[in-house]
């Protein structure tokens, strides 16, 4: 069940990546021309590389499950010792983050050229307008969710914590920065903004569609293959996400608000939650509580110079040849 539920997260991802980048290649053509037509170019790289992602992961759990059967196999002999050992857990997304990385930096090009030549002259009234570039915007959290979905395994404690971290906090954050690049729809709002604030608005708006790349590199094969894998990238992403989103979202909307009574204050809301919220979730990382971590270390989670804020994120990777119990519990978690 689990890997009918990943195929077709999968197919769903690149049919909407698809559907997405035609209506914005039909805008782009409609409004300047069949000169643009070439970035119909940008989608194909965009679904390639999903799928060649998508192919390598497959062969990646074919591989760590071929491995783990020869290391049972030659566990009651001395064989083992001196073959390849596999690492404590499978990476549960072993390379989407490249296809995002890809994908988005696409996206936000043409984000930034619909918004540049004449997205802030459209209006509601007409199909192409602000209502559906809206919306197939917006499907960018669709296809976020569709991704994280794509996964066939079932994620370690540690692997929780971010895949949760990515699926409630950054869907909500993309969300939050297309409704925050609608505010250029100058036209339709009958609204001047000062022409540093509408860069400002479409530069913050583009860098928030990109900064899922870190939580979802923390998930990938890349970082699993590390000796001692990295657990620390949603909470970079964290940072990020406060500095270069909900701050500036939550600045400028005021602005917006006092100077030109216009605003979203449900946004608003939002991003003072958004950023308290951060600030605490900070706060618990880089100084957890001693006797939550010394319980964490005795229970074997700590296992080393990171101390409490390792234990906080669950269970730790280390170098140790993995036990027979080990191995027979990380087959019953999959």
């Amino acid at each position: 069940m689990r890997e009918f539920v990943s195929r077709g997260a999968r197919l769903a991802a690149v049919l909407a990546i698809i559907t997405q980048g035609a209506i914005l290649d039909y805008y782009l053509i409609h409004y300047n021309g069949a000169a643009w037509a070439p970035w119909i170019i940008a989608d194909v790289v965009a679904v390639v590389v999903f799928l060649w992602c998508f192919l390598y992961a497959q062969r990646y759990f074919e591989t760590y499950d071929r491995l783990e059967q020869d290391e049972n196999r030659r566990r009651t002999t001395q064989e083992w010792k001196k073959g390849p050992k596999i690492p404590r857990a499978p990476a549960i997304l072993p390379l989407v983050y490249l296809g995002w990385l890809v994908y988005s930096s696409m996206l936000v090009a043409r984000i930034v050229v619909i918004f540049k030549s004449f997205g802030s002259t459209l209006s509601g009234e007409k199909f192409l307008g602000t209502n559906l570039l809206e919306f197939v915007i917006a499907g960018t959290a669709g296809i976020f969710a569709f991704i994280l979905a794509a996964r066939s395994r079932k994620p370690t404690a540690s692997q929780k914590v971010c895949l949760k971290f990515l699926q409630y906090h950054v869907l909500l954050e993309i969300i939050d920065s297309v409704e925050f690049l609608t505010i250029l729809f100058t036209a339709e709002h009958t609204l001047m903004i000062p022409g540093f604030v509408y860069d400002m608005i479409l530069a913050f708006g583009c860098i928030n569609m990109i900064l899922p790349t870190l939580g979802l590199y923390q998930l990938s094969a890349t970082n699993f293959n590390r000796p001692k894998p990295r657990e620390n990238f949603y909470i970079i992403q964290t940072i990020l996400s406060t500095v270069f989103g909900n701050m500036p979202f939550l600045i400028i909307r005021i602005f917006l608000w006092t100077d030109h009574q216009f605003t979203n204050a449900l946004f608003v809301m939002k991003n003072i939650i958004a950023i308290v919220q951060n600030i605490f979730e900070l706060m618990h990382y880089f100084y957890p509580e001693k006797d939550h971590g010394k319980k964490e270390s005795e229970r074997g989670h700590d296992g080393g110079g990171d101390g409490g804020k390792i234990a906080v994120l669950g269970v730790r990777s280390t170098t140790r040849i993995p036990e027979k119990d080990d191995l027979e519990g990380a087959t019953q978690r999959f």
